[in-house]
């Protein structure tokens, strides 16, 4: 059985697409048995970079694709093939710009698409425009046979007003908001790792424990 793709992608810069991919990985990485990779497409290597520092062979898998190189598409799937035969999980850390091939690509490739979403003005126009994007991919996979579940997390959760308008967002490009959400703590940024679990999975009462099983349940792992 090949492995599950799941692309955390965003047009939005600042949404903390990449910490949110990280510390689920991690935590699967730690608490279930899946053989885990990320693939890290963005290019400020953000996962990549951390993965070097840390050098330690208790992280889960990380390798950087550099989408700048000749046929890209072709050299990515031959990637894949690969991959797909040695793990169970591969996370793409999905380019940031909508309009770039590489962006469609990654969501072309993948099953599942997790929308990190943050509640301003600006995030969530751009949200809106992405997710816009969404159903032409959908239509291309339908006609290979395939589905594609896009999910949306809110992330940076404060008080503002703005949150009220985030239900604006289910059913566009076929979005399905997360009930639980991860609040703006500083503990993220901290503890972003490929190694180390963000928290205790026995403390039912930690909000990232909260998305961490729904993530599970909605992407059936």
């Amino acid at each position: 059985m090949s492995a599950k793709i799941i692309a955390f992608a965003t047009q939005k810069g600042g949404s903390g697409k990449s910490t949110l991919l990280m510390l689920t990985a991690a935590a699967i990485h730690n608490r279930t048995d899946k053989k885990v990779l990320v693939i890290d497409c963005d290019p400020q290597k953000s996962v990549k970079d951390i993965y070097k520092h840390e050098n330690s062979n208790r992280s889960y898998d990380v390798i950087s694709y550099n989408w700048s190189q000749p046929k890209p598409e072709t050299n990515f799937q031959k990637t894949l093939a690969i991959a797909e035969k040695k793990y169970d999980l591969i996370f793409l850390d999905a380019p940031g710009k909508v309009e770039g091939k590489e962006v469609y690509f990654s969501i072309l490739i993948s099953d599942i698409v997790v929308v990190p979403v943050v509640a301003s003005a600006l995030d969530i126009k751009a949200t809106i425009n992405f997710l816009k994007t969404i159903p032409i991919v959908k239509e291309v996979k339908a006609k290979q046979g395939f589905d594609l579940k896009v999910y949306g997390v809110v992330n940076k959760k404060d008080n503002t007003v703005e949150h009220q308008r985030l239900t604006e967002l289910n059913g566009i490009g076929g979005l399905e908001l997360f009930s639980s959400s991860l609040s703006n703590l500083v503990r993220y940024k901290r503890g972003i790792s490929t190694v180390f679990d963000i928290t205790e999975p026995e403390n039912t009462e930690d909000e990232f424990n909260h998305y961490f099983k729904e993530f599970l349940h909605k992407c059936d792992i």
